[in-house]
């Protein structure tokens, strides 16, 4: 009978180890996942320019390892419409020429793709044919057009602004830049690296690029 008993509590044993292992097993391919997942970052600075009144030429910058590219345009678009589920073009070309754009309001949409099941968020930028509040909009989206990180390391204000925004940080500013939400590069003050003078820009959301101790470090702000 007491060998009896071993035997059942040895067997018990091993059920529970088998059960520990397989939930370990579970996390760690979680994580994996999590971590692949996280390996395949958004683009960011999307910049266009017409060729021609049809043609647009799109150049933006790869944050990973990433070769290949999904491309999609929204025409007529407007605050609250869907984002594109699907790439309709897929190129290794960057800058990429989109040929054949329609007039109007023209929203573009780029994306990383780092394996056949991992792509990145889309980044996008609209054409100067949409109304502001378009820009607004896509501005609030998450990791739409440059990735907003390491926002405790720097505070700008006023935020909102009419004339002077100021920059607070505990590092040295090497260099500042502005860009509205086309990503196109708009302001780059030469003095002061701690003051911008934002009072002849057009009302609107913009990006503020801090260079700090060699890290590039990223602000919304809203011009009044």
């Amino acid at each position: 009978m007491a060998e009896t008993f071993e035997l059942l509590e040895t067997k018990k044993i091993c059920v529970e180890v088998i059960t520990i292992m397989k939930k370990i097993i579970t996390l760690i391919i979680l994580i994996t996942n999590l971590t692949v997942k996280a390996q395949c970052p958004t683009p960011s600075n999307l910049v266009y320019s017409t060729v021609n009144t049809q043609d647009a030429l799109l150049s933006w910058t790869e944050n990973g390892t990433a070769t290949t590219w999904d491309i999609a345009v929204v025409p007529d678009f407007y605050v609250g419409a869907p984002l594109p589920s699907n790439g309709w073009i897929s190129t290794s070309s960057n800058p990429f020429i989109y040929i054949g754009l329609p007039p109007g309001c023209n929203v573009f949409f780029v994306r990383s793709v780092c394996s056949p099941t991992d792509v990145s968020p889309w980044i996008a930028a609209a054409t100067s044919g949409c109304p502001i509040n378009v820009f607004n909009y896509l501005a609030t989206l998450s990791n739409n057009s440059f990735p907003i990180v390491n926002n405790n390391k720097i505070k700008i204000f006023p935020n909102p602004s009419s004339n002077v925004v100021q920059i607070k940080t505990n590092s040295k500013v090497d260099k500042i830049t502005v860009y509205d939400f086309l990503g196109k590069e708009i302001l780059t003050p030469t003095q002061n690296n701690n003051e911008i003078n934002v009072e002849n820009l057009s009302k609107g959301v913009y990006l503020i690029e801090v260079y700090t101790e060699n890290e590039k470090i990223y602000k919304k702000f809203i011009k009044e």
